[in-house]
């Protein structure tokens, strides 16, 4: 049997299809090194340098000061984002956006730098990056822009998913594939061939079964063949 049923794991491939196609359309947009490089030079790495020196004047004897410092190649930032998302309100989705006031993303840098250790119960943590920088979005231009860049892309992530919910609702009105091809064709692209084979297959078995009744109807209408089955039915078997 070629009929390719609506099962679960075929919405949720499309859905994975379609997740990807949304993507391309609509691309992130990305946040170059050089933003993360600049707000590492302008905030951190002129301190580090300078408690580094402090620290080796006046504990160079006991201990290595950079000990308490580890490398990382990105920050940990921490800032006021408006944050988009799915929300259902009355049974319809829609997209929201609330103000997280201690929202956290990382900065990406162009290679790893020298930046403090985060303490943990009194001891100093082995992961930099742990350690959460709060820098003033509102004054700094370029701080400002990456988080802009940030509240973007996830609104993109939440009309993906809101697009994407709409489409399992969609599909899930169907039984057969065939049947959502024929009412939603650009689905076809979101689909694997393989799953588009078998709906073919089907319909090229339809349209050969379609031709030939047609073969058969030139031959038997205008001639007296059903007349003499159906009278031998009719009459039945003498012997």
């Amino acid at each position: 049997m070629s009929t390719v049923r609506m099962a679960n794991k075929l919405v949720d491939e499309i859905i994975r299809s379609f997740k990807k196609s949304y993507d391309k359309a609509n691309p992130e947009l990305e946040i170059d090194t050089k933003y993360g490089d600049q707000l590492y030079n302008t905030y951190i790495g002129p301190r580090v340098d300078m408690v580094v020196e402090t620290a080796e004047e006046a504990f160079s004897d006991l201990f290595d000061a950079k000990s308490m410092f580890g490398k990382s190649n990105q920050l940990l930032v921490e800032a006021p984002v408006t944050i988009s998302k799915v929300t259902r309100d009355d049974d319809k989705n829609s997209v929201t956006a609330e103000l997280h006031e201690e929202h956290c993303f990382t900065i990406e840098l162009s290679t790893e730098r020298l930046v403090p250790k985060a303490i943990n119960n009194s001891s100093w943590s082995s992961h930099a990056e742990n350690v959460r920088y709060a820098f003033d979005r509102y004054e700094d231009k370029t701080f400002n822009y990456v988080c802009e860049v940030h509240e973007h892309n996830s609104k993109l992530e939440a009309n993906k998913e809101l697009s994407a919910k709409e489409v399992r609702v969609l599909l899930e009105k169907f039984t057969t594939l065939n049947q959502a091809l024929k009412a939603w064709p650009a689905l076809s692209k979101l689909v694997a061939p393989e799953k588009l084979a078998k709906v073919h297959e089907k319909q090229q078995r339809k349209r050969k079964q379609d031709l030939q009744k047609e073969m058969a109807d030139e031959v038997i209408v205008g001639s007296d063949i059903n007349k003499t089955i159906l009278a031998g039915a009719l009459l039945g078997d003498e012997d």
